[in-house]
């Protein structure tokens, strides 16, 4: 289910600011540019890209296919659609939104589901099939031409340059809804959990076995994940749980583990290069507000708020009036990689900047395993309880080399508008050993 987190305002300590200058080769072609540290950094209030001014149609602000330069972080965005005075009907979420190498992604409007060229915004394939249900539509993890969707009882694969569908397994019965919301499939293409019967059941698609046993969705139109590895499944709703796979038997435990119970179903699943499967997510009860690293595989039934975090870990702080998304780099050398979009409740159309916090309304990159954040933008959609579109939930790619969100840029005509917009290669080549702590309070332009 998607339901924003609920938080409360709050103040905490803040990090104190230290600037230093950080530079780093890319690759030919590309830029990224990101701060580290854990200050205050408000949108500019004026000039061209004043925070309640700068939006579609006013001057500098780029067409399908053009860029601006983030002013306060410098990452160069990209504008993916234009779909004018209208309402977004985009399902981006933290399921993959751009396909296995980050060149194509899904864009659903009024007249059904395109496919866009992530580089120029083009339409590389209009009107595509969906299936039984739009928001089910998911990427292959290895083949960037390929999309899996839901037609009765079976998985069908779409080939997108032949404009082919294949049908890869019918199962016993009409396949339900997943909640859309994360993957079905594990990162080396081979395992998928498909919903049935009102339960999740794990494929083998290279020997077509369904393994024994099955998970029960704490939801029952709520997700159902399998991990990047494909060793977990994984349940979001009041309390997240897993169950471990077991690829030797070919069973699904029939033991599962509460890990977590301090917030609702948002979050991203990763599968980290130190071997632990993590969801980063929200603590949003007691305690210091933010967003966490948990461990899927300690049980933490009938522990308190302060227990759990003691377990886990806090990656960013965040404001009780916080809320957002998160999107997991898959596979890859970026695998250690989760990107979140802090999405501020209190942040509405054409409001002051006065009182802005750390983390507020942007895009940040954080890695699990050296904690390095890297702030990448602000994403500057405003009033997200009004209606959900407004939320930018952010998505990236299954090789994390592109992140995109939804925005209305304060634009609130209609209410409910919002186009697409995306940072090719968030990430540069920066990528610390695994056990090497990251430098922090940097400034990085290359």
């Amino acid at each position: 289910m998607r339901t924003v987190t609920k938080m409360m305002t709050q103040p905490f300590l803040r990090r104190s600011i230290t600037w230093s200058l950080f530079s780093a080769a890319l690759v030919a072609g590309t830029t990224y540019a990101y701060l580290t540290d854990g200050g205050i950094h408000a949108p500019l209030t004026t000039g061209t890209y004043a925070y309640n001014a700068f939006m579609p149609g006013a001057a500098g602000f780029p067409a399908v296919g053009g860029t601006y330069t983030d002013p306060v972080f410098g990452s160069t965005v990209k504008r993916l659609t234009n779909i004018g005075a209208a309402l977004n009907a985009d399902d981006i979420y933290a399921k993959h939104q751009a396909n296995a190498n980050g060149t194509l992604a899904f864009h659903r409007n009024s007249a059904g589901v395109h496919i866009i060229n992530v580089n120029t915004g083009a339409i590389a394939f209009p009107d595509q099939p969906t299936g039984s249900f739009a928001h089910e539509m998911h990427w292959d993890a290895l083949d960037p031409d390929k999309y899996y969707f839901y037609s009765g009882a079976s998985l069908v694969r779409r080939n997108l340059v032949a404009q082919t569908n294949t049908t890869m397994k019918t199962f016993p019965s009409t396949l339900q809804n997943n909640g859309g919301s994360l993957n079905i499939q594990s990162r080396d293409g081979r395992y998928f959990t498909i919903r049935y019967g009102g339960t999740n059941k794990v494929w083998d698609s290279q020997l077509d076995i369904i393994y024994a046993g099955s998970a029960t969705p704490g939801d029952l139109t709520g997700w159902l994940s399998i991990t990047p590895d494909g060793n977990y499944l994984v349940s979001g709703a009041s309390e997240q749980v897993s169950w471990a796979i077991d690829h030797t038997t070919r069973t699904i435990s029939n033991t599962p583990v509460m890990f977590w119970n301090l917030c609702g179903d948002h979050g991203a699943l990763t599968s980290a290069s130190n071997g632990k499967n993590y969801m980063v997510t929200f603590n949003c009860y007691s305690g210091v507000p933010g967003v966490y690293r948990v461990d899927i595989t300690l049980n933490q039934a009938g522990r308190s708020v302060p227990q759990q975090l003691a377990a886990n870990t806090l990656l960013v702080p965040l404001e009780w009036s916080d809320a957002g998304h998160f999107s997991a780099v898959s596979k890859g050398p970026l695998a250690d990689w989760v990107f979140v979009s802090p999405e501020s409740v209190i942040d509405t159309y054409n409001s002051s900047t006065a009182g802005w916090t750390p983390f507020k309304q942007e895009i940040v990159a954080v890695n699990v395993l050296t904690l390095e954040v890297r702030r990448l933008a602000h994403h500057r959609s405003r009033s997200i309880n009004v209606v959900y579109s407004n939320m930018p939930r952010v998505s990236t790619s299954w090789d994390g080399s592109v992140v995109m969100w939804a925005s209305n840029f304060n634009d609130n005509t209609p209410v409910g508008y919002a186009d697409l917009y995306a940072i090719q290669s968030p990430l540069g080549p920066q990528v610390p050993p695994v056990g090497m702590s990251a430098p922090q309070n940097l400034r990085v332009i290359n």
